[in-house]
């Protein structure tokens, strides 16, 4: 007789991003013999995506809403989730609220609700929605301490429900630099083995702020013109056109490369000199924790959960949301001063491994669910 909790972890995306990375990661190590995984995704999906979570016998659904008032599609999903016997529902953001109605209506006792990121949305409907939901699930976790502090404030009454689990990452799946590899990389992507290469990666969304990070380069670029070097987003989203415009009007599109979205980010981090984030809001960024532990030094702005990864003059710098100047001067700083980015680069790698793996993450959501 099987046993084990059955989890379904419910978000409205399946994509290459930094939520998605932390479901995959809890489906796929969280103890077998004690769960079994289920995922539910509401909206957008990426075929690539659930390939990889069935290729780990990760049980994976779609439902989608036809339109704003589709009561079939709360009958269809609660049905579903009465079908596979679910024992605890994992909530990830963006889809609370509507977590907590499958509760309601199937019969789970046991909701837990993840925010990843601050609230995107801020209307009253919006905040009586979260606080419903709060009052049904059993615990609330925070990623970083600035989006626990949001949603303290948020929540009508407190009820002792809201806690903070920092993400990790599974450090064996990223390396350090390996000169050979790096090499048959940057020619995979047509990039000069010489170039001095600034990169991110993350969805080409407003709140990453990426405008922030092309005008930092070519400032950068303005101030290095004699330096060969190359400017590249892993990622992909609404933005891209407006970014490679902006690319455009500054001159540096030659210097600019999008991959779009990559399933072997663990191959291309490596070749960056430098990590950079311009983000407006984060949570802990995992692709910030995945290029840390590559031991590339980062330059990010003071949100979210950076400064707590990023020391700053430690792993790397912090800098103000939209001061281009200071992210430029960073960037100099680390051409400029190759034993520093040396220094840098390794203890970036050190941070990492100080409590911000994997292993601690999954460890405190297993606790959670038994």
């Amino acid at each position: 007789m099987d046993n084990r909790k059955k989890i379904m972890h419910i978000l409205l995306t399946l994509r290459s991003g930094g939520l998605e990375s932390v479901v995959m990661s809890l489906c796929s190590k969280v103890d077998n013999k004690l769960f079994d995984n289920y995922v539910l995704c509401l909206h957008d999906c990426d075929n690539k995506y659930i390939d990889k979570l069935l290729e780990k016998n990760i049980h994976v659904s779609v439902f989608k809403k036809k339109h704003k008032f589709d009561i079939s599609f709360f009958m269809y999903v609660v049905r579903h989730i009465k079908n596979c016997q679910i024992d605890i529902i994992h909530a990830h953001s963006g889809c609370f609220f509507y977590a907590a109605v499958f509760c309601l209506f199937s019969g789970v006792k046991k909701l837990i609700c993840t925010a990843h990121g601050l609230p995107v949305l801020n209307r009253f409907q919006d905040i009586v929605e979260d606080n419903i939901s709060y009052i049904f699930c059993n615990k609330f976790v925070a990623v970083s301490e600035e989006i626990y502090n949001c949603f303290a404030d948020r929540f009508f009454y407190s009820g002792g429900k809201i806690l903070l689990i920092t993400n990790g990452i599974d450090i064996n799946l990223f390396n350090q630099s390996n000169v050979a590899e790096n090499y048959k990389t940057r020619c995979e992507l047509s990039l000069e083995a010489d170039e001095f290469i600034v990169g991110s990666v993350g969805r080409l969304a407003v709140e990453k702020n990426y405008s922030m990070l092309i005008r930092s380069f070519a400032l950068f670029h303005d101030k290095n013109p004699s330096i060969r070097k190359h400017l590249v987003f892993v990622g992909d989203g609404p933005e891209r056109s407006i970014l490679e415009e902006l690319s455009q009007e500054l001159g540096i599109a030659s210097m600019v490369t999008f991959l779009g979205n990559r399933y072997d980010v663990q191959k291309i981090l490596p070749i960056f000199n430098v990590f950079v984030l311009s983000s407006k809001t984060e949570g802990t960024s995992i692709s910030l924790l995945e290029s840390q532990a590559c031991g590339i030094p980062a330059v990010v702005t003071n949100v979210g959960g950076n400064g707590f990864v990023v020391r700053h003059g430690e792993n790397g710098f912090l800098c103000a949301v939209d001061d281009v100047e200071a992210m430029a001067a960073a960037l100099c700083k680390l051409l400029d001063e190759p034993e520093t980015a040396k220094n840098m680069a390794q203890a970036a790698r050190r941070r990492v491994l100080d409590g911000l793996d994997l292993t601690s993450m999954v460890e405190q959501y297993q606790r959670l669910y038994l």
